[in-house]
């Protein structure tokens, strides 16, 4: 879903002034509803949603759409969703984005530490030299912080899959912030 610019203009902060108006939006936020769904959750009546549905709808943040059915659904359109949630899809581009390069960088320290030829030097416990040939490689550092590297990489990878999958299911509730913005 490409990004939607928000125009706020005087007439769509005066709609946004209304606390109902904004319990109407963080409602549908979470899914579409029928005016009677909307005017149970929020313990209204339905002449008074319908009132601020039109509102909304002047203001080019909820729409109708009847299906061809008995029941009007309304719901927020794209510029209303990126209102209730912005910048959403970036904190996935986020966490997608840092968990491929932890991955990444997980992996170069793996193979790094299995590609290190190994050495062989004397080691001299006395000053006077001779000792015992030891073999001399990476440092097992280097694979404990590639191991944590790539499975912090893969947690943040299979988040953000998580979270975008989620996304285009329409589930908007897994998103932080999502009633917190207005």
């Amino acid at each position: 879903m490409e990004p939607v610019d928000i125009v706020l203009t005087k007439d769509t902060f005066e709609v946004l002034a209304s606390e109902t108006r904004l319990d109407i939006l963080r409602t549908l936020s979470t899914r579409r509803m029928t005016i009677t769904e909307l005017a149970d959750t929020l313990d209204l009546a339905k002449s008074t949603v319908h009132h601020h549905l039109q509102r909304l709808a002047g203001a080019g943040l909820v729409a109708a759409d009847d299906d061809g059915r008995a029941w009007v659904y309304y719901a927020l359109t794209p510029e209303g969703r990126a209102l209730m949630q912005p910048h959403g899809g970036a904190r996935i581009r986020v966490l997608l984005a840092t968990g491929l390069a932890s991955l990444a960088g997980g992996v170069c320290a793996i193979v790094a530490f299995l590609t290190t030829p190994i050495r062989e030097g004397p080691v001299s416990p006395l000053p006077g030299g001779g000792g015992l040939p030891v073999p001399e490689g990476p440092p097992v550092e280097l694979l404990v912080a590639g191991i944590a590297l790539a499975v912090i990489g893969g947690v943040l990878v299979a988040y953000a899959y998580v979270r975008w999958s989620r996304r285009a299911a329409g589930d908007f509730s897994a998103d932080e912030g999502v009633t917190e913005p207005l």
